[in-house]
């Protein structure tokens, strides 16, 4: 805004009507009644029935989905269970959520959900189907993409076929209130550039030294192949007692920060649960089969912390996640 000089002319003030007031000897004139055909029936009804014309209204920007990659250093650490419950916990503090199974190859949410998809990922890269043909519908609220499990091409994609899957997603965006990932585990190149592409990340581990030992690794080399890492939250899986997940997490912490010089949160714990075993042989989430068990509880306490804590600030101009995803697949 330009404001005027000093030696410019002052604009001319706004002048607003005003009502004219007849006066007290007019208002008090008595018998004095309006006359038939007066301002009372301007305009004619023919004309006062008209809508006016309103000026065009822009549409509201599209809601971007908050992105939540959930990955692991090592397997068998519980992440794909840990998503298919955070995801039906989410939906219960109103959120609407998309599960993405990005484990491409060695996917099992869907056996998680007792869900057989009759359609995957790969056909949507085959051409077969387009991405909302392959959408499945899990526990209430929750819907997820499988990606298709003993199939060798989609652990490894080639660039080309990547940026056809890449188009594909690009609606996802959108779609949900949460966009939740489950990546393999380790090093490829498929889960780093989903977790680096992500608004936050949730690092699962176990107290076991192996496990512990492979989290890291993920957050190191994340930390070598660029400085900006997403905010990263660590969650601490099958643990004896609340002390021992207290104690991993803060070894951890303390490593990361020292040797990386990278902030690591303490998103929570799971207890070490077997209703959580007999909730994956029945193929339902622990969350709903088991809603009072100790698993359970803590499961929801994660989820309530990370909505409680506002989510991470994005610039506006920064791109949306499929983007960013694309941007480090191309680099890749």
């Amino acid at each position: 805004m330009t404001l005027p000089s000093r030696n410019s002319p002052l604009p001319e003030p706004m002048i607003v009507p005003r009502r004219r007031d007849p006066g007290p000897q007019l208002r008090a004139l008595p018998g004095v009644q309006p006359r038939r055909g007066g301002m009372e029936n301007f305009p004619p009804p023919a004309l006062r029935s008209a809508p006016l014309p309103q000026p065009p209204v822009a549409p509201a920007p599209m809601q971007r989905a908050r992105v939540i990659t959930v990955t692991s250093g090592k397997g068998g650490v519980g992440k794909s269970s840990l998503v298919a419950n955070l995801a039906v916990a989410m939906t219960r503090l109103g959120k609407s959520v998309l599960a993405f199974d990005a484990d491409l190859g060695m996917a099992n949410l869907d056996v998680l959900f007792g869900v057989r998809p009759q359609y995957t990922l790969y056909h949507v890269l085959k051409g077969k189907r387009d991405l909302p043909g392959i959408l499945v519908g899990g526990p209430p609220g929750v819907k997820f993409i499988a990606g298709g499990s003993g199939m060798a091409e989609l652990a490894d994609l080639d660039p080309a076929t990547m940026e056809t899957l890449l188009a594909s997603l690009r609606r996802l965006e959108t779609y949900s209130d949460v966009l939740l990932i489950d990546t393999g585990a380790g090093l490829s190149r498929n889960v780093l550039s989903f977790v680096r592409a992500a608004d936050e990340v949730l690092l699962v581990t176990t107290p076991e030294p192996t496990a512990m030992a492979d989290a890291y690794g993920v957050l190191k080399t994340l930390a070598l192949e660029g400085p900006q890492v997403p905010r990263t939250s660590l969650v601490v899986n099958k643990v004896r007692d609340p002390e021992e997940g207290l104690l991993v997490a803060r070894r951890f912490i303390k490593v990361a920060r020292e040797h990386l010089q990278l902030k690591v949160d303490y998103a929570g714990f799971v207890l070490e649960d077997e209703n959580v075993s007999l909730s994956v042989r029945r193929q339902k989430p622990v969350v709903m089969l088991y809603p009072n068990s100790y698993a359970s509880v803590c499961i929801n306490n994660i989820v309530a912390g990370l909505f409680d804590s506002p989510p991470p600030e994005i610039p506006a101009n920064r791109p949306g996640f499929i983007e960013r995803l694309a941007g480090l697949f191309r680099r890749a």
